[in-house]
């Protein structure tokens, strides 16, 4: 089984060494290993050759002017030959076993168009923050049928993060790949497209880590409240559009709150004391009333986010109250000794 990995890069020169030899260290290795470059102005690209040279599996590609990332994801597509993809951010980095248990979950599971599993985020500095998905579609590895992802998305969501999705190709390449109209939510919106069509699986362990921070592409948008509102419109329009009948509207308008709150709660994160309530307030349904209750709220520092937090998930709804539950209790019971044990697998590789 051949598995190609389409690694999207722009002015990742601090970050992308690391990224490459966690790929690199994986068993089974990958069949390849291409590195997309958007016109980097920083010395990843020289980074990037010396590792070729050492390791005839990865190649780049330069595009002579910046595209954005869904772009370069399309451009790595159209050179890849692998029956599976992953596509792996310059700043994230893969754990060992991810390759292996992709492979051996989609030879038992061949209806499943893609893997998935727990993801560990991490700072700029590497240092470890906390465990995704926050909510997952089952409690324990294992299969993940259409029927089942229309039910339990009802209350829980965002179950796939980038770094650790392995994608069967042929379902992905059905679904058209990555739209770049979508720009930093293709792959979301794409990956649930494949979910209520095909299903996936789902690894209950720590297989990838994501970098988080107001600098990446993702950051960026939910800090523009401009940027975000036009790609969740975007994004929520072309959910109605394209999924099947008897999911897309309802789950357009679900996907849109559950969009608005996610940006909410990052603004909420980075920003702290320089909140721009304006924009938290722009939110869809948002009236004066709550104008009001979120500039009163930010008047106490201490408890300003977590106040906020709590009214706009009141007004928004985007979650049942037991899958919340649940994401506490799960993520309360993480910490301590498997919390340890990723630290210290992250710090093996981040050293490697």
């Amino acid at each position: 089984m051949s598995l190609s990995v389409i690694m999207p890069n722009f002015n990742h020169g601090t970050v992308i060494s690391r990224a490459l030899r966690s790929v690199l260290q994986q068993i089974p290795g990958a069949t390849e290993i291409i590195v997309v470059d958007d016109a980097s102005t920083d010395n990843s690209v020289e980074l990037v050759q010396s590792f070729a040279e050492q390791s005839p599996s990865i190649r780049i590609i330069r595009h002579r002017s910046n595209q954005g990332v869904a772009a370069a994801m399309r451009t790595g597509i159209a050179d890849a030959s692998g029956e599976y993809l992953h596509f792996l951010a310059a700043d994230d980095l893969v754990l060992p076993g991810l390759f292996a248990a992709a492979l051996t979950a989609f030879a038992a599971n061949p209806a499943a168009a893609f893997f998935c599993s727990d993801v560990a985020t991490i700072d700029r500095a590497g240092s470890l923050l906390s465990l995704r998905p926050l909510m997952t579609p089952r409690s324990t590895s294992g299969c993940v049928s259409p029927s089942a992802v229309r039910k339990s998305i009802r209350s829980s969501d965002n179950w796939f993060v980038g770094p650790s999705v392995i994608y069967r190709r042929a379902p992905l390449a059905e679904a058209g790949y990555f739209d770049v109209d979508l720009a930093s939510l293709c792959d979301a919106v794409t990956v649930r497209l494949l979910a209520f069509r095909h299903g996936f699986y789902y690894a209950s362990e720590i297989l990838a880590v994501c970098s988080v921070a107001p600098e990446t592409v993702s950051g960026r948008t939910a800090l523009s409240a401009t940027e975000g509102r036009r790609l969740i419109n975007v994004a929520s329009d072309w959910v109605e559009r394209r999924f099947p009948e008897d999911v897309g509207v309802s789950y357009g308008q679900l996907f849109k709150r559950r969009l608005y709150f996610g940006m909410a709660r990052l603004r909420l994160v980075w920003q702290g004391a320089r909140l721009n309530r304006e924009a938290i307030a722009q939110l869809p349904g948002f009236k004066d009333l709550d104008r009001r209750i979120i500039d009163i709220t930010c008047r106490s520092p201490a408890l300003s986010s977590q106040l906020v937090l709590a009214w706009i998930s009141l007004r928004l709804r985007p979650f049942g109250i037991l899958a919340l539950l649940k994401a506490a209790v799960r993520h309360m019971a993480f910490r301590g000794r498997r919390w340890a044990g990723t630290e210290r697998i992250i710090l093996q590789v981040l050293r490697h």
